[in-house]
């Protein structure tokens, strides 16, 4: 799970789910589920937003947004469940009649938190990170990871320059400043003795108190503050910290985002790990909170219940010529994955016709997972000159999915093997009975060190479909290429 929020009395996670097979391709899907777990939704993220590695999740305006970190912004259609670009956001972390606050990191040139007046337009900021404010009694309040700060008054701080306004800085391409030092106006609640290094995680660890957020109750100013051992409710008194409430365990939380776009100072809504797969929310409203742990046995594969083999096949028999464009916008509505395993030989597979050796090639690769048990892995070869589609590749493995039930290691694959056999003897029995009732059968001699396979012919396209065991069956193999070019000896 990379983010997380709560709206509407439902719960929105963005989660990254590794493909399967073993290539690296990830891809980034929202799911939407109630407060008893049912999911009400699930739907692939726009390319952009997949191939993002900061996405900014939260509520605002009645709205669920998502956002890059160019602040480009995309709303939530609720009837379609898709983001749709829309105009492009800011980095609002807090407003109310008074304010509005911007925060910006710029990496080694510092960061600036901005308040802007609302009524006479002015601005003044300071380096610290304001991802984390309240406002209680007439004062904002900064909550970092090893300190606290007050600020009583905005205007106080460093006014802006017209070349330090947030507009003007955000409106740039690579906008930024030295904001390195900007601390006039600002007064320190609570500092943690132990020097806080914001490059090294084992930091966080050192500290005596590291602070996740701030809220308000009762008039007072409170944390949720992680100790050496477990998670607490602390306040600052007299420069102090004080435990308020001990938890039993130590939440693992994570927010690497901006997220804290709120301005209610009584409610926060923070996410944590809980494990491999197990994730929870720790949420704050006034006087209660709710710890909220979530759990999946098996990552959200993506089955489409059909590879379209047969559609395939019967395309392939009824073009003499077929180029890489309409093998591209086949897989596309099939939903095949590309798992962008593109090679420029052929020596990676023995199938391949050795004519190929001598030109150049291209190929592409895609793979559908039918269902728990059975994946289609499928490779195209084309030559480069004219994109023309010259052979085929098709793998049907056991489909690998990552466990977390009691496992220490991924992926895996079914282990319910008499449910495979049968799965695979069906798949199989289906594509010879295709190829049988659409193609004409030729005899084939097999050499005694190759494996044994039987042969059609359509439309001068060769199809040989390789034999099975009876049992412990692991996969299917489908080689197509053009009669022609097939070489029997080879």
């Amino acid at each position: 799970m990379i983010t997380s929020l709560k709206f509407k009395n439902d719960y929105y996670s963005i989660f990254e789910e590794t493909q399967m097979y073993d290539f690296g391709h990830k891809r980034k899907y929202l799911i939407k589920y109630n407060l008893q777990g049912e999911i009400l939704f699930s739907e692939k993220l726009p390319e952009e937003l997949s191939n993002s590695y900061y996405l900014d999740l939260f509520a605002l305006d009645d709205h669920v947004y998502v956002q890059l970190n160019n602040n480009t912004r995309y709303v939530l259609d609720t009837k379609s469940n898709q983001f749709i670009e829309t105009t492009k956001g800011d980095d609002l972390v807090y407003k109310d009649d008074n304010y509005k606050v911007m925060y910006k990191s710029f990496g080694e040139w510092g960061q600036a938190t901005w308040f802007i007046n609302t009524k006479d337009k002015s601005e003044f900021f300071a380096s610290l990170n304001g991802k984390n404010i309240n406002f209680l009694a007439g004062k904002f309040y900064i909550t970092n990871l090893s300190s606290i700060w007050e600020i009583s008054n905005p205007k106080k701080l460093t006014r802006c320059k017209p070349n330090q306004y947030y507009d003007y800085i955000n409106k740039k391409e690579f906008g930024m400043f030295d904001s390195y030092d900007y601390n006039k106006g600002v007064n320190s609640v609570y500092k943690d003795s132990v020097q806080y290094d914001p490059y090294s995680r084992k930091s966080i660890e050192q500290l005596n108190y590291a602070f996740m957020t701030s809220f308000v109750a009762d008039d007072q100013l409170y944390q949720i503050t992680q100790l050496k051992d477990n998670t607490a409710i602390s306040r600052i008194h007299q420069n102090k910290v004080e435990i308020v409430h001990n938890f039993k365990e130590k939440y693992s939380f994570f927010s690497w985002y901006n997220q804290f776009r709120n301005t209610r100072n009584d409610y926060k809504f923070l996410r944590f790990n809980n494990g491999y797969n197990a994730f929870g929310f720790f949420e704050t409203d006034h006087h209660n909170i709710d710890i909220t742990k979530v759990s999946y046995q098996y990552d959200t594969l993506q089955y489409i219940k059909s590879d379209s083999i047969i559609r395939l096949i019967s395309d392939i028999s009824n073009k003499n010529n077929i180029s890489k464009k309409e093998i591209i916008e086949f897989e596309k509505t099939t939903l095949g994955l590309d798992i962008q395993n593109n090679r420029t030989t052929i020596n990676h597979n023995g199938y391949y016709p050795r004519k190929f050796e001598k030109v150049e090639v291209e190929t592409i690769d895609f793979i559908k997972s039918e269902n728990e048990y059975i994946t289609q892995d499928i490779e195209y070869l084309f030559t480069k000159n004219d994109q023309e589609l010259k052979a085929l590749f098709i793998d049907w493995n056991r489909t690998k999915f990552f466990n977390s039930a009691g496992k220490n290691y991924f992926p895996i694959r079914n282990e319910n093997q008499t449910q495979v056999d049968r799965i695979f003897k069906e798949k199989y029995v289906k594509i010879r009975e295709y190829l049988n009732k659409t193609g004409k059968p030729i005899v084939v001699k097999i050499k005694p060190d190759k494996s044994g396979y039987d042969a059609w012919i359509i439309n001068e396209w060769r199809f040989n479909l390789y034999k099975i065991p009876q049992k412990n069956i692991n996969g299917i193999t489908l080689f197509i290429s053009r009669q022609e070019d097939f070489n029997e000896n080879e």
